[in-house]
């Protein structure tokens, strides 16, 4: 008895379900780590000389945004290989497909990193709170109790940054020239007003994406490139399941077809690829998808051929035009 083999369609759910798990595990380990880093952070801010203190708090930031960023573009290539596989059922732009999948996740990055900022300039914020402190005695146990309630922590959108980040901010987080008026000292530890505060965050969340998208643009380019040394076809696309008929992905040029129409008067100036491009769409009427097949490229190649075809065929007809047009008006005597 054949073994049976599965459809796309059949490979898709636990291709999602894979690749929404790993991330869910991924995730839970930047989420639990980060805290741990902005506390470091902290920590070396907490005994570092005012001049010192921008410097210990992006030793620890960047590390982490770009661990996120890679965590980011690791999910989007599953999701962007996924959706170019499944063309069908997840639509032909594959890009935002796989882009559409990771917009929770990067949602929750961007208030992560206010959420950073935080604790790593505060020592606490609405996840981390402190419950007390006791003086440390070498080889003296020394318990506390954990209070059933704490008071409520102020709103995020209402905390102030301290005022030696704010120079240093404009350099590495893309905040463009602010005014400095009502700006505290940069070598002190006052606040800056919520509304500066604000633009740092927007500086900090503007470089995130910045940097996630320039990541997953060539991680895309590197899969489109990757995909165009392998045939283009969907395995959903297979007619006569169980048949001894030879796949359609496995047909090159014209084999197993009737030509439905003659277009060969317009192909003369085509290169090869052109022609077979051109043929196959007009005169033997295959869709995209199966001609990209047949001929071994990837669509986006498929379309360039399109194009160029097009263009020299419609050169060549204006050339006929144009020809005509001045054999009638001037008759020969």
């Amino acid at each position: 008895m054949k073994g049976r083999r599965d459809t796309p369609r059949d490979n898709l759910t636990p291709a999602l379900e894979a690749i929404g798990n790993l991330l869910e595990q991924e995730l839970n380990e930047i989420f639990y780590g980060w805290w741990t880093d902005a506390q470091s952070a902290h920590t070396e801010i907490e005994f570092a000389l005012i001049h010192q203190k921008s410097g210990a708090f992006y030793r620890h930031f960047l590390p982490w945004r770009k661990n996120l960023v890679s965590l980011l573009v690791c999910s989007y290539r599953r999701y962007f290989k996924l959706a170019l596989a499944h063309p069908h059922q997840l639509g032909r732009d594959s890009h935002k497909w796989a882009w559409d999948q990771l917009q929770p996740v990067v949602v929750a990055g961007l208030e992560w990193i206010r959420d950073w900022y935080i604790l790593a300039c505060d020592g606490e914020n609405q996840f981390v709170r402190h419950i007390g402190s006791t003086e440390y005695v070498p080889g003296q146990t020394v318990s506390l109790s954990v209070p059933t309630t704490v008071s409520p922590f102020p709103p995020p959108k209402s905390w102030r940054a301290p005022s030696w980040l704010f120079a240093v901010s404009l350099a590495l987080v893309g905040v463009g020239p602010l005014k400095e008026k009502h700006v505290p000292a940069t070598d002190s530890n006052e606040k800056l007003s919520e509304a500066h505060t604000r633009l740092q965050l927007k500086g900090a969340r503007r470089m995130f994406l910045w940097e996630l998208g320039a990541a997953i643009e060539t991680v895309r380019n590197e899969e489109i490139a990757a995909a165009g040394a392998i045939p283009a076809w969907t395995v959903g696309e297979q007619e006569g399941k169980g048949s001894s008929k030879t796949p359609k992905h496995w047909l090159k040029g014209v084999e197993g077809l009737k030509r439905k129409a003659d277009f060969s008067r317009y192909m003369d100036n085509l290169t090869e690829k052109q022609r077979l491009a051109f043929s196959l769409k007009h005169e033997y009427g295959l869709g995209p998808t199966e001609i990209a097949a047949r001929m071994g490229i990837d669509r986006k190649t498929l379309r360039e051929h399109f194009d160029a075809a097009n263009k020299k065929i419609e050169e060549d007809r204006s050339f006929e035009r144009r020809r005509i047009n001045r054999a009638k008006s001037s008759p020969d005597e």
